[in-house]
């Protein structure tokens, strides 16, 4: 009977131990801080000192997002890599610099493709003016003239004044003598003058000698030279047939007062004077 009564008394000693234990657990769950409480707490009194901070540091103002980025990185990421202040600049500078370099290019095509439309324009434009110097010197006859070429009278009358440049020839209004590199042909006033031989009109000249004067090229070196002229009908660069009338007889200047009215009708070779007589019939 004992026995049973210890073994009860344990036995309830025990319920009341296990009882007592579940109390004091509930208690302490009610009692206790919240984890998030808990850490709360850790942080707010835990050290500035120990603050690990994850976040990335403010940009500073005035400072670019590229240069905070590289203060920022870590030093195995800029490991073999030279970002200087001049890398920056010249990255910046190839960015901005490409497009004034094509639009260069493009000017400079532009350029090119103008020269070569002006070129091809000078081209054509040569060929034009070539092709009308061409048509031009066809249509002009060709000048050739020789020692047998034989010319006609360009004015019908006696011969007042001789050519001589060998020996001097007496001139009655200047009475004197000297050297005649032409010869005088008597002629009325008014009386019609024409071109001893085709030629091209070289120049056309006021001469106190010989009044209005004109110079025309008859081909090889050649020259006819008609003087004491008025009412020319040709002009300088005007092409002449032979037979063809060049001017009128004008009254014969004061160096000729004597002489009368005459055509002063000379010939050159080279330049040089020579004896006209010698190709008239």
């Amino acid at each position: 009977m004992t026995k049973n009564r210890i073994v009860k008394y344990a036995a309830n000693t025990a319920l009341l131990a296990v009882l007592a234990a579940a109390g004091i657990g509930v208690y302490q769950l009610g009692t206790a801080p919240s984890k998030d409480e808990n850490i709360q707490e850790e942080v707010e009194f835990q050290p500035v000192e120990q603050e690990e901070s994850t976040e990335e540091p403010m940009v500073d103002a005035g400072t670019s997002q590229v240069e905070a980025d590289l203060e920022n990185a870590p030093e195995e990421n800029l490991a073999g890599t030279d970002f200087t202040e001049n890398t920056l600049e010249e990255s910046a500078s190839e960015e901005v610099s490409t497009e004034p370099e094509n639009a260069e290019e493009d000017l400079i095509s532009s350029e090119a493709e103008t020269d070569t439309r002006g070129t091809a324009n000078e081209e054509i434009t040569g060929e034009i003016e070539t092709e009308d110097a061409s048509a031009g010197a066809a249509a002009l006859p060709e000048l050739s003239f020789s020692e047998d070429t034989q010319m006609e009278w360009p004015v019908n009358g006696n011969i007042l004044l001789d050519y001589n440049m060998e020996q001097t020839t007496y001139f009655p209004t200047l009475d004197q003598y000297k050297l005649s590199p032409a010869i005088a042909v008597q002629a009325v006033e008014g009386a019609p003058v024409t071109a001893s031989v085709t030629g091209t009109v070289y120049s056309v000249e006021e001469d106190a000698q010989t009044g209005t004067t004109v110079t025309m090229e008859i081909g090889d070196g050649y020259q006819a030279v008609y003087g004491q002229l008025k009412d020319l009908t040709v002009a300088e660069g005007d092409t002449v047939d032979q037979g063809t009338t060049i001017g009128y007889i004008a009254a014969p200047t004061k160096y000729y007062s004597k002489e009368g009215s005459n055509l002063y009708f000379a010939m050159k070779k080279d330049g040089e004077p020579i004896d006209p007589v010698a190709y008239l019939p």
